[in-house]
């Protein structure tokens, strides 16, 4: 009898460490609890929780195996074996393990929300917004249902109805850090950045580790702010071209200096401690700086293109000095997106 009271109290430390984020202090109080009680179901099932929550879906999926043969009469077992299926891309399996849930607990939306992913995921989108929309009528008031639509609206492109579907969970829960990502990562695909800035600040602030919204900062910092650099640039030694003519120097000068105050605005939606971490990954990450380098490559021809530019006759056609900066200006941007691809795939082979 005593030995079970130790194993629960074990298995409730180890809930309320990893409802706080303390997830390695809760796999130690599971370890204990397994080292005397191996069968302690709970116990498994918090495990596997733990390594939901650092998206580790191939250990989960081991634990979640162990649980439900422990186990095959509780549909929670059948519930996390469906999401780490669907986190290890075996639809097929996790539609069935779904499907188990959706029997052992037909009352229970999780369920149903796991095979609507599932379903989603071997093509079958009608079907996927058919069940999730029964998942958010069984638990309207629930931030869940509405998370889990807002992530299946976002998968195939319909940020509009995404953006809706996060809201309307954080309405429901203030403190839904994955929605409130979720809003940044839509902000950000949409191109707004100061807004994206925004939504991921608050996140950190409360959460400094949260993996998804740094990869949102990421996102932001180097695809948005330093992507666009360059592509301000280059637009501007493009229009530098026709600066021959009167007047033509000022419209070159407009996407840098759009570029600028579009930045500004961004940086100032950042709270102090986001910004740290957006001046370490541009010191720091290699996708930032050969970002940077393609800046300063694009800057330099289109500054040799536009002077030179400046210099012609407008009553004369171009002379053939124009030739070389403008075949260098269409180089520069050539190369600094061949590295940008290289520097991308070299990071996300990486992280695989």
């Amino acid at each position: 009898m005593m030995r079970h009271a130790a194993s629960d109290a074990g298995v409730a430390r180890a809930s309320a460490l990893l409802e706080v984020g303390r997830i390695e202090a809760a796999r130690r109080e599971i370890a204990a609890v397994l080292a005397g009680d191996p069968d302690n179901v709970e116990a498994l099932y918090v495990l596997a929780g733990s390594y939901q929550a650092e998206d580790e879906f191939a250990a989960m999926q081991d634990v979640a195996v162990r649980a439900v043969a422990v186990a095959p009469g509780q549909h929670e077992g059948h519930l996390l074996l469906a999401f780490a299926q669907i986190g290890v891309e075996d639809p097929t399996a996790a539609r069935a393990s779904a499907l188990e849930t959706v029997r052992l607990a037909p009352e229970d939306w999780r369920g149903y929300a796991a095979l609507a992913l599932a379903s989603l995921n071997l093509g079958q989108p009608r079907r996927a917004f058919r069940t999730i929309k029964r998942a958010v009528g069984m638990a309207p008031e629930s931030a869940g249902p509405h998370y889990i639509r807002a992530l299946m609206f976002h998968s195939i492109g319909w940020n509009l109805f995404a953006n809706r579907s996060y809201r309307r969970a954080l309405a429901l829960d203030p403190e839904h850090k994955a929605a409130l990502t979720g809003l940044g990562r839509v902000a950000a695909t949409r191109g707004w950045l100061a807004a994206a800035a925004g939504h991921i600040s608050a996140v950190l602030a409360a959460e400094p580790t949260n993996d998804a919204a740094r990869t949102e900062l990421d996102r932001v910092v180097i695809g948005g702010l330093c992507g666009w650099a360059i592509m301000s640039v280059w637009t501007a030694g493009f229009m530098g071209m026709f600066a021959v003519l009167p007047w033509m120097w000022l419209p070159a000068l407009l996407p840098p200096a759009l570029w600028l105050l579009w930045a500004a605005r961004t940086w100032r939606a950042l709270s102090p401690g986001a910004r740290a971490y957006a001046e370490n990954v541009v010191r720091t990450d290699i996708r930032a700086r050969v970002r940077l380098f393609g800046l300063a490559l694009c800057a330099l021809t289109a500054a040799g293109l536009i002077i030179i530019a400046l210099r012609q006759d407008p009553d004369q056609p171009p002379s053939a000095a124009m030739v070389v900066p403008m075949v260098a200006h269409f180089l520069a941007l050539i190369v600094s997106a061949a590295a940008i691809v290289t520097a991308d795939r070299k990071v996300a082979g990486a992280r695989r």
